[in-house]
């Protein structure tokens, strides 16, 4: 009779272990769920990135009237909602009689804010600007002031209409400039970007400008 007590005991514990060691070999072997990667939203603003871009301007009315070349810039957040921005231009204009070339470099700040529709922004940019041509060489003191909404119209697409105002003073030059201008991310380092602009200028004829260029962003 003990032995028998004795086996039956011995049963139920055996029948007990396996029943705790089968479900945590079913747990084990269960795969573990891959996590969806994140849908990622790229802003131009409050990011660190160089961009280089190639420019091409029409001016109606004018010899020469078209102008190409580049331009350069660096923009990096300094604090939440406020940005550093540096930046360089370089173009020229020729015909069969003469050749013009401007080129200009200038930095400031861009101070926006995030709103569930958009983000909204001010700049302001100070620099020099030189121009040659006609046989003789000058420069000025220059200055740009801007405002503008950047659009999130898809995670990786952004659309920015803006509004600026650039005036060279020893120049007693100034125009306003009205355009677009967009980005579209491709990878976490690099975007493309491209823009279009009407720039109305003050004693002189009105202008177009296309722009197409890339960013690193880091």
């Amino acid at each position: 009779m003990k032995q028998k007590t004795k086996l039956g005991i011995t049963l139920l514990a055996a029948a007990a272990t396996l029943g705790f060691a089968c479900p945590a070999r079913a747990q084990d072997a269960t795969p573990t769920a891959t996590p969806a990667p994140e849908a990622h939203s790229w802003s131009l603003l409050g990011s660190g990135y160089s961009g280089v871009a190639f420019t091409s301007d029409h001016v109606s009315g004018a010899s020469p009237s078209e102008w190409r070349g580049f331009t350069f810039d660096v923009n990096q957040p300094l604090a939440v909602g406020l940005d550093f921005n540096l930046a360089y231009g370089w173009k020229r204009a020729d015909d069969s009689v003469r050749r013009l070339t401007q080129q200009g470099i200038s930095g400031g700040v861009t101070a926006f804010t995030a709103l569930d529709w958009g983000k909204p922004y001010v700049q302001a940019r100070a620099g020099w600007e030189w121009r040659d041509g006609h046989g003789a060489s000058d420069h000025s003191f220059a200055y740009t002031l801007g405002t503008g909404v950047e659009f999130q119209v898809a995670p990786a697409l952004v659309l920015t209409p803006y509004v600026n105002f650039v005036r060279a003073t020893s120049f007693n030059w100034s125009e306003v400039n009205f355009g677009v201008k967009t980005a579209y991310r491709l990878t976490r380092d690099w975007s493309v970007t491209a823009g279009v602009q009407y720039a109305a200028v003050r004693h002189a004829k009105d202008g177009t400008g296309l722009t197409l260029g890339v960013n690193y962003h880091y």
